[in-house]
């Protein structure tokens, strides 16, 4: 299959997204940043068709979020995605955007392990006693021990991506494994949400109803019987909601504070 992507810029793709964590936002994450790393070739795979170059870049303006050091693996399968989109008439576009959510979980759980918590954590505790005794070449060496394998993980992540790319989603469509994958990562996401919410969260209220001692009813006790965290749930239901309706995020927030304030200030809330 012929190509009109070339080595160069692959290298394009990749300058551009050594940013793109830096162009975050809370309804998209790194949506700007993807998009803006494969502009380039974008324009390259659809230069004699306007329509198709336009829809393409309004695609990868989707949420997305992943752990930047192997996001490459993600470009490369969309850029090889993008290629064969154009070339082919019955290509399903919408499986573009598909592959980069399933990609998500599965590609952050490796990047976060092996980079935030195990690669950052050894360098720090490799030139930690260096620091303490003011040796002015440990943060050198910190940057050396982290970015040499970030920055060969970013390219390689991003070359092997682009390589597999058509092939790896024949493979996955046949063997169901991306399917099996994305569920899983929906179980486990919405596990993690759960959790999140009951330990992050904090609303409670203090109505009682009636004098305590003589039996009265403390409402908060009562609605922890009922479901621990019902009112933890019932607000981020209710912010969720709201999200869905198009309400945007920094008035959310500040509508958010308010009505706490307001629901404090008349006894409603703790």
């Amino acid at each position: 299959m012929s190509s009109k992507i070339e080595k160069k810029d692959l290298k394009t793709i990749y300058r551009r997204y050594l940013a793109l964590n830096c162009m975050n936002d809370y309804p998209g994450q790194m949506h700007n940043g993807y998009t803006f790393s494969l502009l380039p070739v974008l324009d390259k795979i659809y230069k004699d068709n306007k329509e198709e170059r336009i829809k393409a870049k309004k695609r990868h303006m989707e949420y997305f979020n992943i752990t930047p050091n192997i996001a490459g693996f993600a470009l490369g399968i969309s850029t090889a995605m993008e290629e064969e989109n154009a070339k082919n008439p019955e290509f399903d576009d919408t499986t573009i955007n598909t592959v980069k959510t399933a990609l998500m979980g599965p590609l952050s759980a490796i990047g976060d392990t092996l980079f935030p918590a195990t690669l950052r954590i050894l360098a720090t505790s490799l030139v930690i006693t260096m620091a303490a005794a003011g040796n002015v070449f440990a943060p050198i060496l910190f940057l050396l021990i982290y970015n040499i394998p970030n920055y060969l993980a970013r390219w390689y992540s991003l070359k092997y991506g682009y390589s597999m790319g058509m092939e790896f989603m024949v493979k996955s469509q046949k063997s169901g494994i991306m399917d099996k994958v994305s569920y899983a990562c929906t179980v486990v996401g919405l596990m993690a949400i759960g959790a999140m919410i009951f330990y992050t969260v904090n609303i409670s209220t203090p109505i009682t109803i009636g004098n305590v001692k003589n039996g009265g009813i403390v409402l908060q006790t009562t609605l922890d019987t009922v479901m621990p965290g019902m009112l933890k749930i019932a607000l981020v239901g209710i912010e969720y909601w709201l999200l869905k309706k198009g309400v945007k995020v920094v008035p959310l927030l500040i509508g958010t504070m308010a009505v706490g304030v307001l629901l404090f200030a008349i006894g409603a809330i703790a």
